[in-house]
């Protein structure tokens, strides 16, 4: 087991993720989505387990989020990652501004006070300004067509979450960075150096306790929903799923609170959508089915925009 660990940590691919907790792709969080699925995919009337999944895993939507998958990875890590911005350098900005304005107040407050101030402040300023950034995607008519690669899929999987534009991923990247640096200059500033982060796997605590464990199931076939009280506060995987849903485009963007769609007015519970979903984008969704068209397609919108 030592040397298998050990040979995971020293592959400088994708896999890395199944020993990073801060990763989707950590393996006790693909355990525990994979056992609530086992349990879900046992209801009357579906039929036998094995054909479902080979008709879900071999699907042409399943084929290609695999292979999009190592391409992203590939894009991100030799062209995304040098562009952004570090957390630190932001932070540094921050503190030398905040420092060129006021006096530091150095705050008294007892060490663990200060750490469970921070962690929250983290978690629930971040979780915001996703939700913002994932509206902006689908409201901006210059940012939507590089969202509409990741909602082109006809059928969801966990992969799916991997089928973002290199440009989605920068803005993402960026938000994190200039989010988690203002914040950690903002208390490096009240408190001094006394900071750190409760965690769990090496993510933020909350995330984990909140989202980690079914996430890998908001993209997927699963219905797991937490009930219409708990869905105000938290987004489960059929929340999330009905945002796949081409007629509900624009409601559910929150990733992992749902009390920021339901202070905007853009929360739409399970409940208030029977029947069957229609994921994808209808026909639309014929150009996505190519790596290349993935890449591409979006800057052809655009110059397409521009010329008219």
């Amino acid at each position: 087991m030592t040397w298998f660990l050990t040979q995971m940590q020293s592959l400088p691919s994708p896999f890395a993720g199944l020993l990073d907790g801060t990763d989707r792709m950590f393996w006790l969080y693909l355990l525990a989505s994979a056992a609530i699925a086992l349990v879900l995919s046992f209801q009357p009337g579906q039929g036998a387990l094995g054909p479902r999944l080979r008709a879900y895993w071999l699907s042409r939507d399943a084929r290609l989020d695999g292979l999009y998958f190592f391409v992203a990875w590939a894009v991100r890590t030799a062209l995304i990652v040098p562009l952004v911005l570090s957390v630190q350098t932001v932070a540094l900005w921050t503190l030398h501004g905040l420092n060129a304005i006021y006096e530091p107040p150095f705050l008294a407050w007892r060490y663990r006070d200060i750490v469970l101030a921070y962690t929250l402040t983290l978690f629930l300023l971040s979780d915001l300004s996703r939700y913002w950034l994932h509206r902006a995607m689908h409201r901006s008519r210059w940012l939507w067509p590089f969202h509409r690669v990741h909602h082109a899929a006809e059928v969801l999987t966990p992969l799916l979450f991997y089928r973002v534009h290199p440009v989605e991923s920068l803005l993402f990247a960026l938000r994190h960075a200039l989010v988690a640096g203002v914040v950690t200059g903002g208390f490096i500033f009240l408190f001094g150096a006394r900071l750190d982060l409760y965690t769990i796997f090496g993510e933020n605590l909350f995330i984990v306790a909140l989202f980690a464990f079914t996430a890998n199931l908001r993209h997927s076939q699963i219905k797991l929903s937490y009930g219409r009280v708990l869905e105000h506060i938290l987004v489960s995987p059929a929340q999330h799923q009905i945002h796949h849903d081409r007629r509900h485009l624009q409601s559910n963007f929150g990733s992992c609170l749902a009390i920021w769609d339901w202070m905007f007015g853009t929360l739409r519970l399970p409940a208030q959508v029977p029947g069957a979903p229609a994921y994808g984008i209808g026909p639309r969704g014929a150009r996505y089915h190519s790596v290349s068209a993935l890449l591409f397609e979006p800057f052809r919108d655009l110059g397409r925009m521009i010329r008219r």
